[in-house]
């Protein structure tokens, strides 16, 4: 359907990597495996600035979110993909919860994000919605796209391609961690697991898991995780993880008490062998054991990764902590080929370029059926339903949505053929 050039004399004045939709007879003939454009995805949202609808003297409100998908074709109702968790007291919400869907490239795939402020005994509150298209999100910088709301809110939406399979179940205990509730009480302890992500900004920490909180305990044993492989580690057991210890608070201010770096192999070397040392300021506030990291359902590739597994006696100092074991060494298997979306979420630009084939082979546009006719009626000839078809697709990943049009083998007027014409200067 469309084909790279970097042939820049011939299309006289493109200055970037180009893909030029083309319309011939021969498409037909293509093979293309439907499979290849299909994929799983993973969206994660937060919001900034939210309205407080709680109202007079009932303090901050507790946002939660509900992802719809909006069919395209009339007559479908939409589909909910599910809701977020509540964050009690929080217009700056980061939601741990991670929806994971398929998609197939080049459908659209509209979807709205409805923020509503929980009420525990009435109906809940409307704060804020938005529309996104997935297509959208994935031509945008690190794959990331903000919507503006009422009185300078905003929701965030982040998609990425979801890799790897399985789940981990994990417990862990602290022992020992430092109070910083004050005098005569004890922390509620809670723990987030953050991944390391690349967006718009750079490198950040995201939130991919959120536990509850243990209250008044000081040596608390966190209860059971159950943790999508996929959407904590992206496929690589070997990702750098933080897992963040916080004192819960009513108020939604969570109070930081320590936090170490790990890894998934890290914290599966960790239940036979070692612990993590929690640190706050460049100093111990506690210890975290790990009872239970156990791997269900792997991949093949994941499978690899475990059967080759080695326990090393250094630490890998890059991201593990010196108390804790070092990580699993990955076998060193081929890279897989890179897919679409893999180029477009490293940060490769496009430039969408259409060059239409103007040769008389095509027939006398006056004529009605030819590929060029202007159809009384108001519909697209052929040209332009492949230009309307493929463009539509391929123009939410150009890089400055300008879209250059050229035409070859056309006779203007009273000149020569023309090879290679600007369409719009005719």
């Amino acid at each position: 359907l469309f084909k790279h050039t970097t042939n820049r004399t011939q299309l006289k004045s493109p200055s970037k990597i180009s893909y030029i939709a083309t319309h011939s007879s021969s498409l037909s003939s293509l093979s293309l495996n439907p499979e290849y454009f299909k994929m799983k995805v993973e969206l994660s949202i937060h919001a900034t600035k939210l309205p407080n609808v709680a109202g007079i003297l009932k303090g901050t409100s507790d946002p939660f979110a509900v992802v719809t998908h909006l069919p395209s074709e009339p007559g479908v109702n939409p589909t909910v993909l599910g809701k977020t968790e509540v964050i009690k007291n929080n217009l700056y919400p980061k939601w741990a919860k991670v929806f994971v869907f398929d998609y197939e490239l080049g459908t659209p795939m509209p979807f709205v994000v409805d923020i509503y402020d929980e009420v525990r005994k009435g109906e809940n509150k409307k704060m804020g919605s938005a529309v996104f298209q997935i297509g959208t999100i994935l031509g945008r910088k690190g794959n990331t796209q903000a919507k503006k709301l009422k009185n300078g809110a905003a929701v965030f939406a982040h998609v990425a391609k979801h890799v790897g399979g399985g789940t981990l179940r994990l417990q862990m205990t602290g022992e020992k961690l430092k109070n910083v509730e004050g005098f005569l009480k004890k922390s509620d302890p809670l723990y987030e697991i953050l991944k390391k992500q690349d967006g718009p900004a750079g490198m950040s920490w995201d939130v991919v898991y959120r536990s509850k909180p243990v209250m008044d305990n000081l040596s608390p044993t966190w209860p059971d995780a159950v943790i999508d492989l996929g959407i904590l580690c992206s496929g690589d057991l070997d990702k750098e993880l933080k897992i963040a210890v916080y004192d819960y608070e009513k108020s939604g201010r969570h109070v930081p008490m320590g936090e170490f770096e790990t890894s998934v192999n890290g914290l599966i070397s960790a239940k036979a062998t070692g612990s993590f040392t929690m640190m706050k300021k460049g100093k111990k506030t506690g210890t975290v054991y790990v009872k239970k990291a156990v791997t269900t359902g792997l991949d093949d590739g994941l499978n690899k990764q475990m059967e080759a597994a080695t326990i090393s006696s250094a630490p890998k100092a890059a991201f593990v902590p010196s108390s804790a074991p070092s990580a699993f060494v990955p076998p060193t298997d081929a890279a897989s080929s890179p897919t679409f979306v893999d180029y477009v979420s490293g940060g490769c630009e496009m430039n969408l370029c259409v060059a239409i084939d103007f040769t008389g082979s095509n027939g006398d546009p006056r004529k009605p059926g030819t590929l060029h006719h202007f159809n009384s009626d108001g519909s697209k000839n052929d040209y332009e339903k492949a230009v309307s078809a493929i463009g539509s697709i391929l123009a939410k990943y150009d890089s400055d949505k300008k879209f250059p049009v050229w035409g070859f083998g056309a006779k203007v007027r009273f000149s020569p053929i023309d090879i290679c014409l600007i369409i719009l200067k005719i």
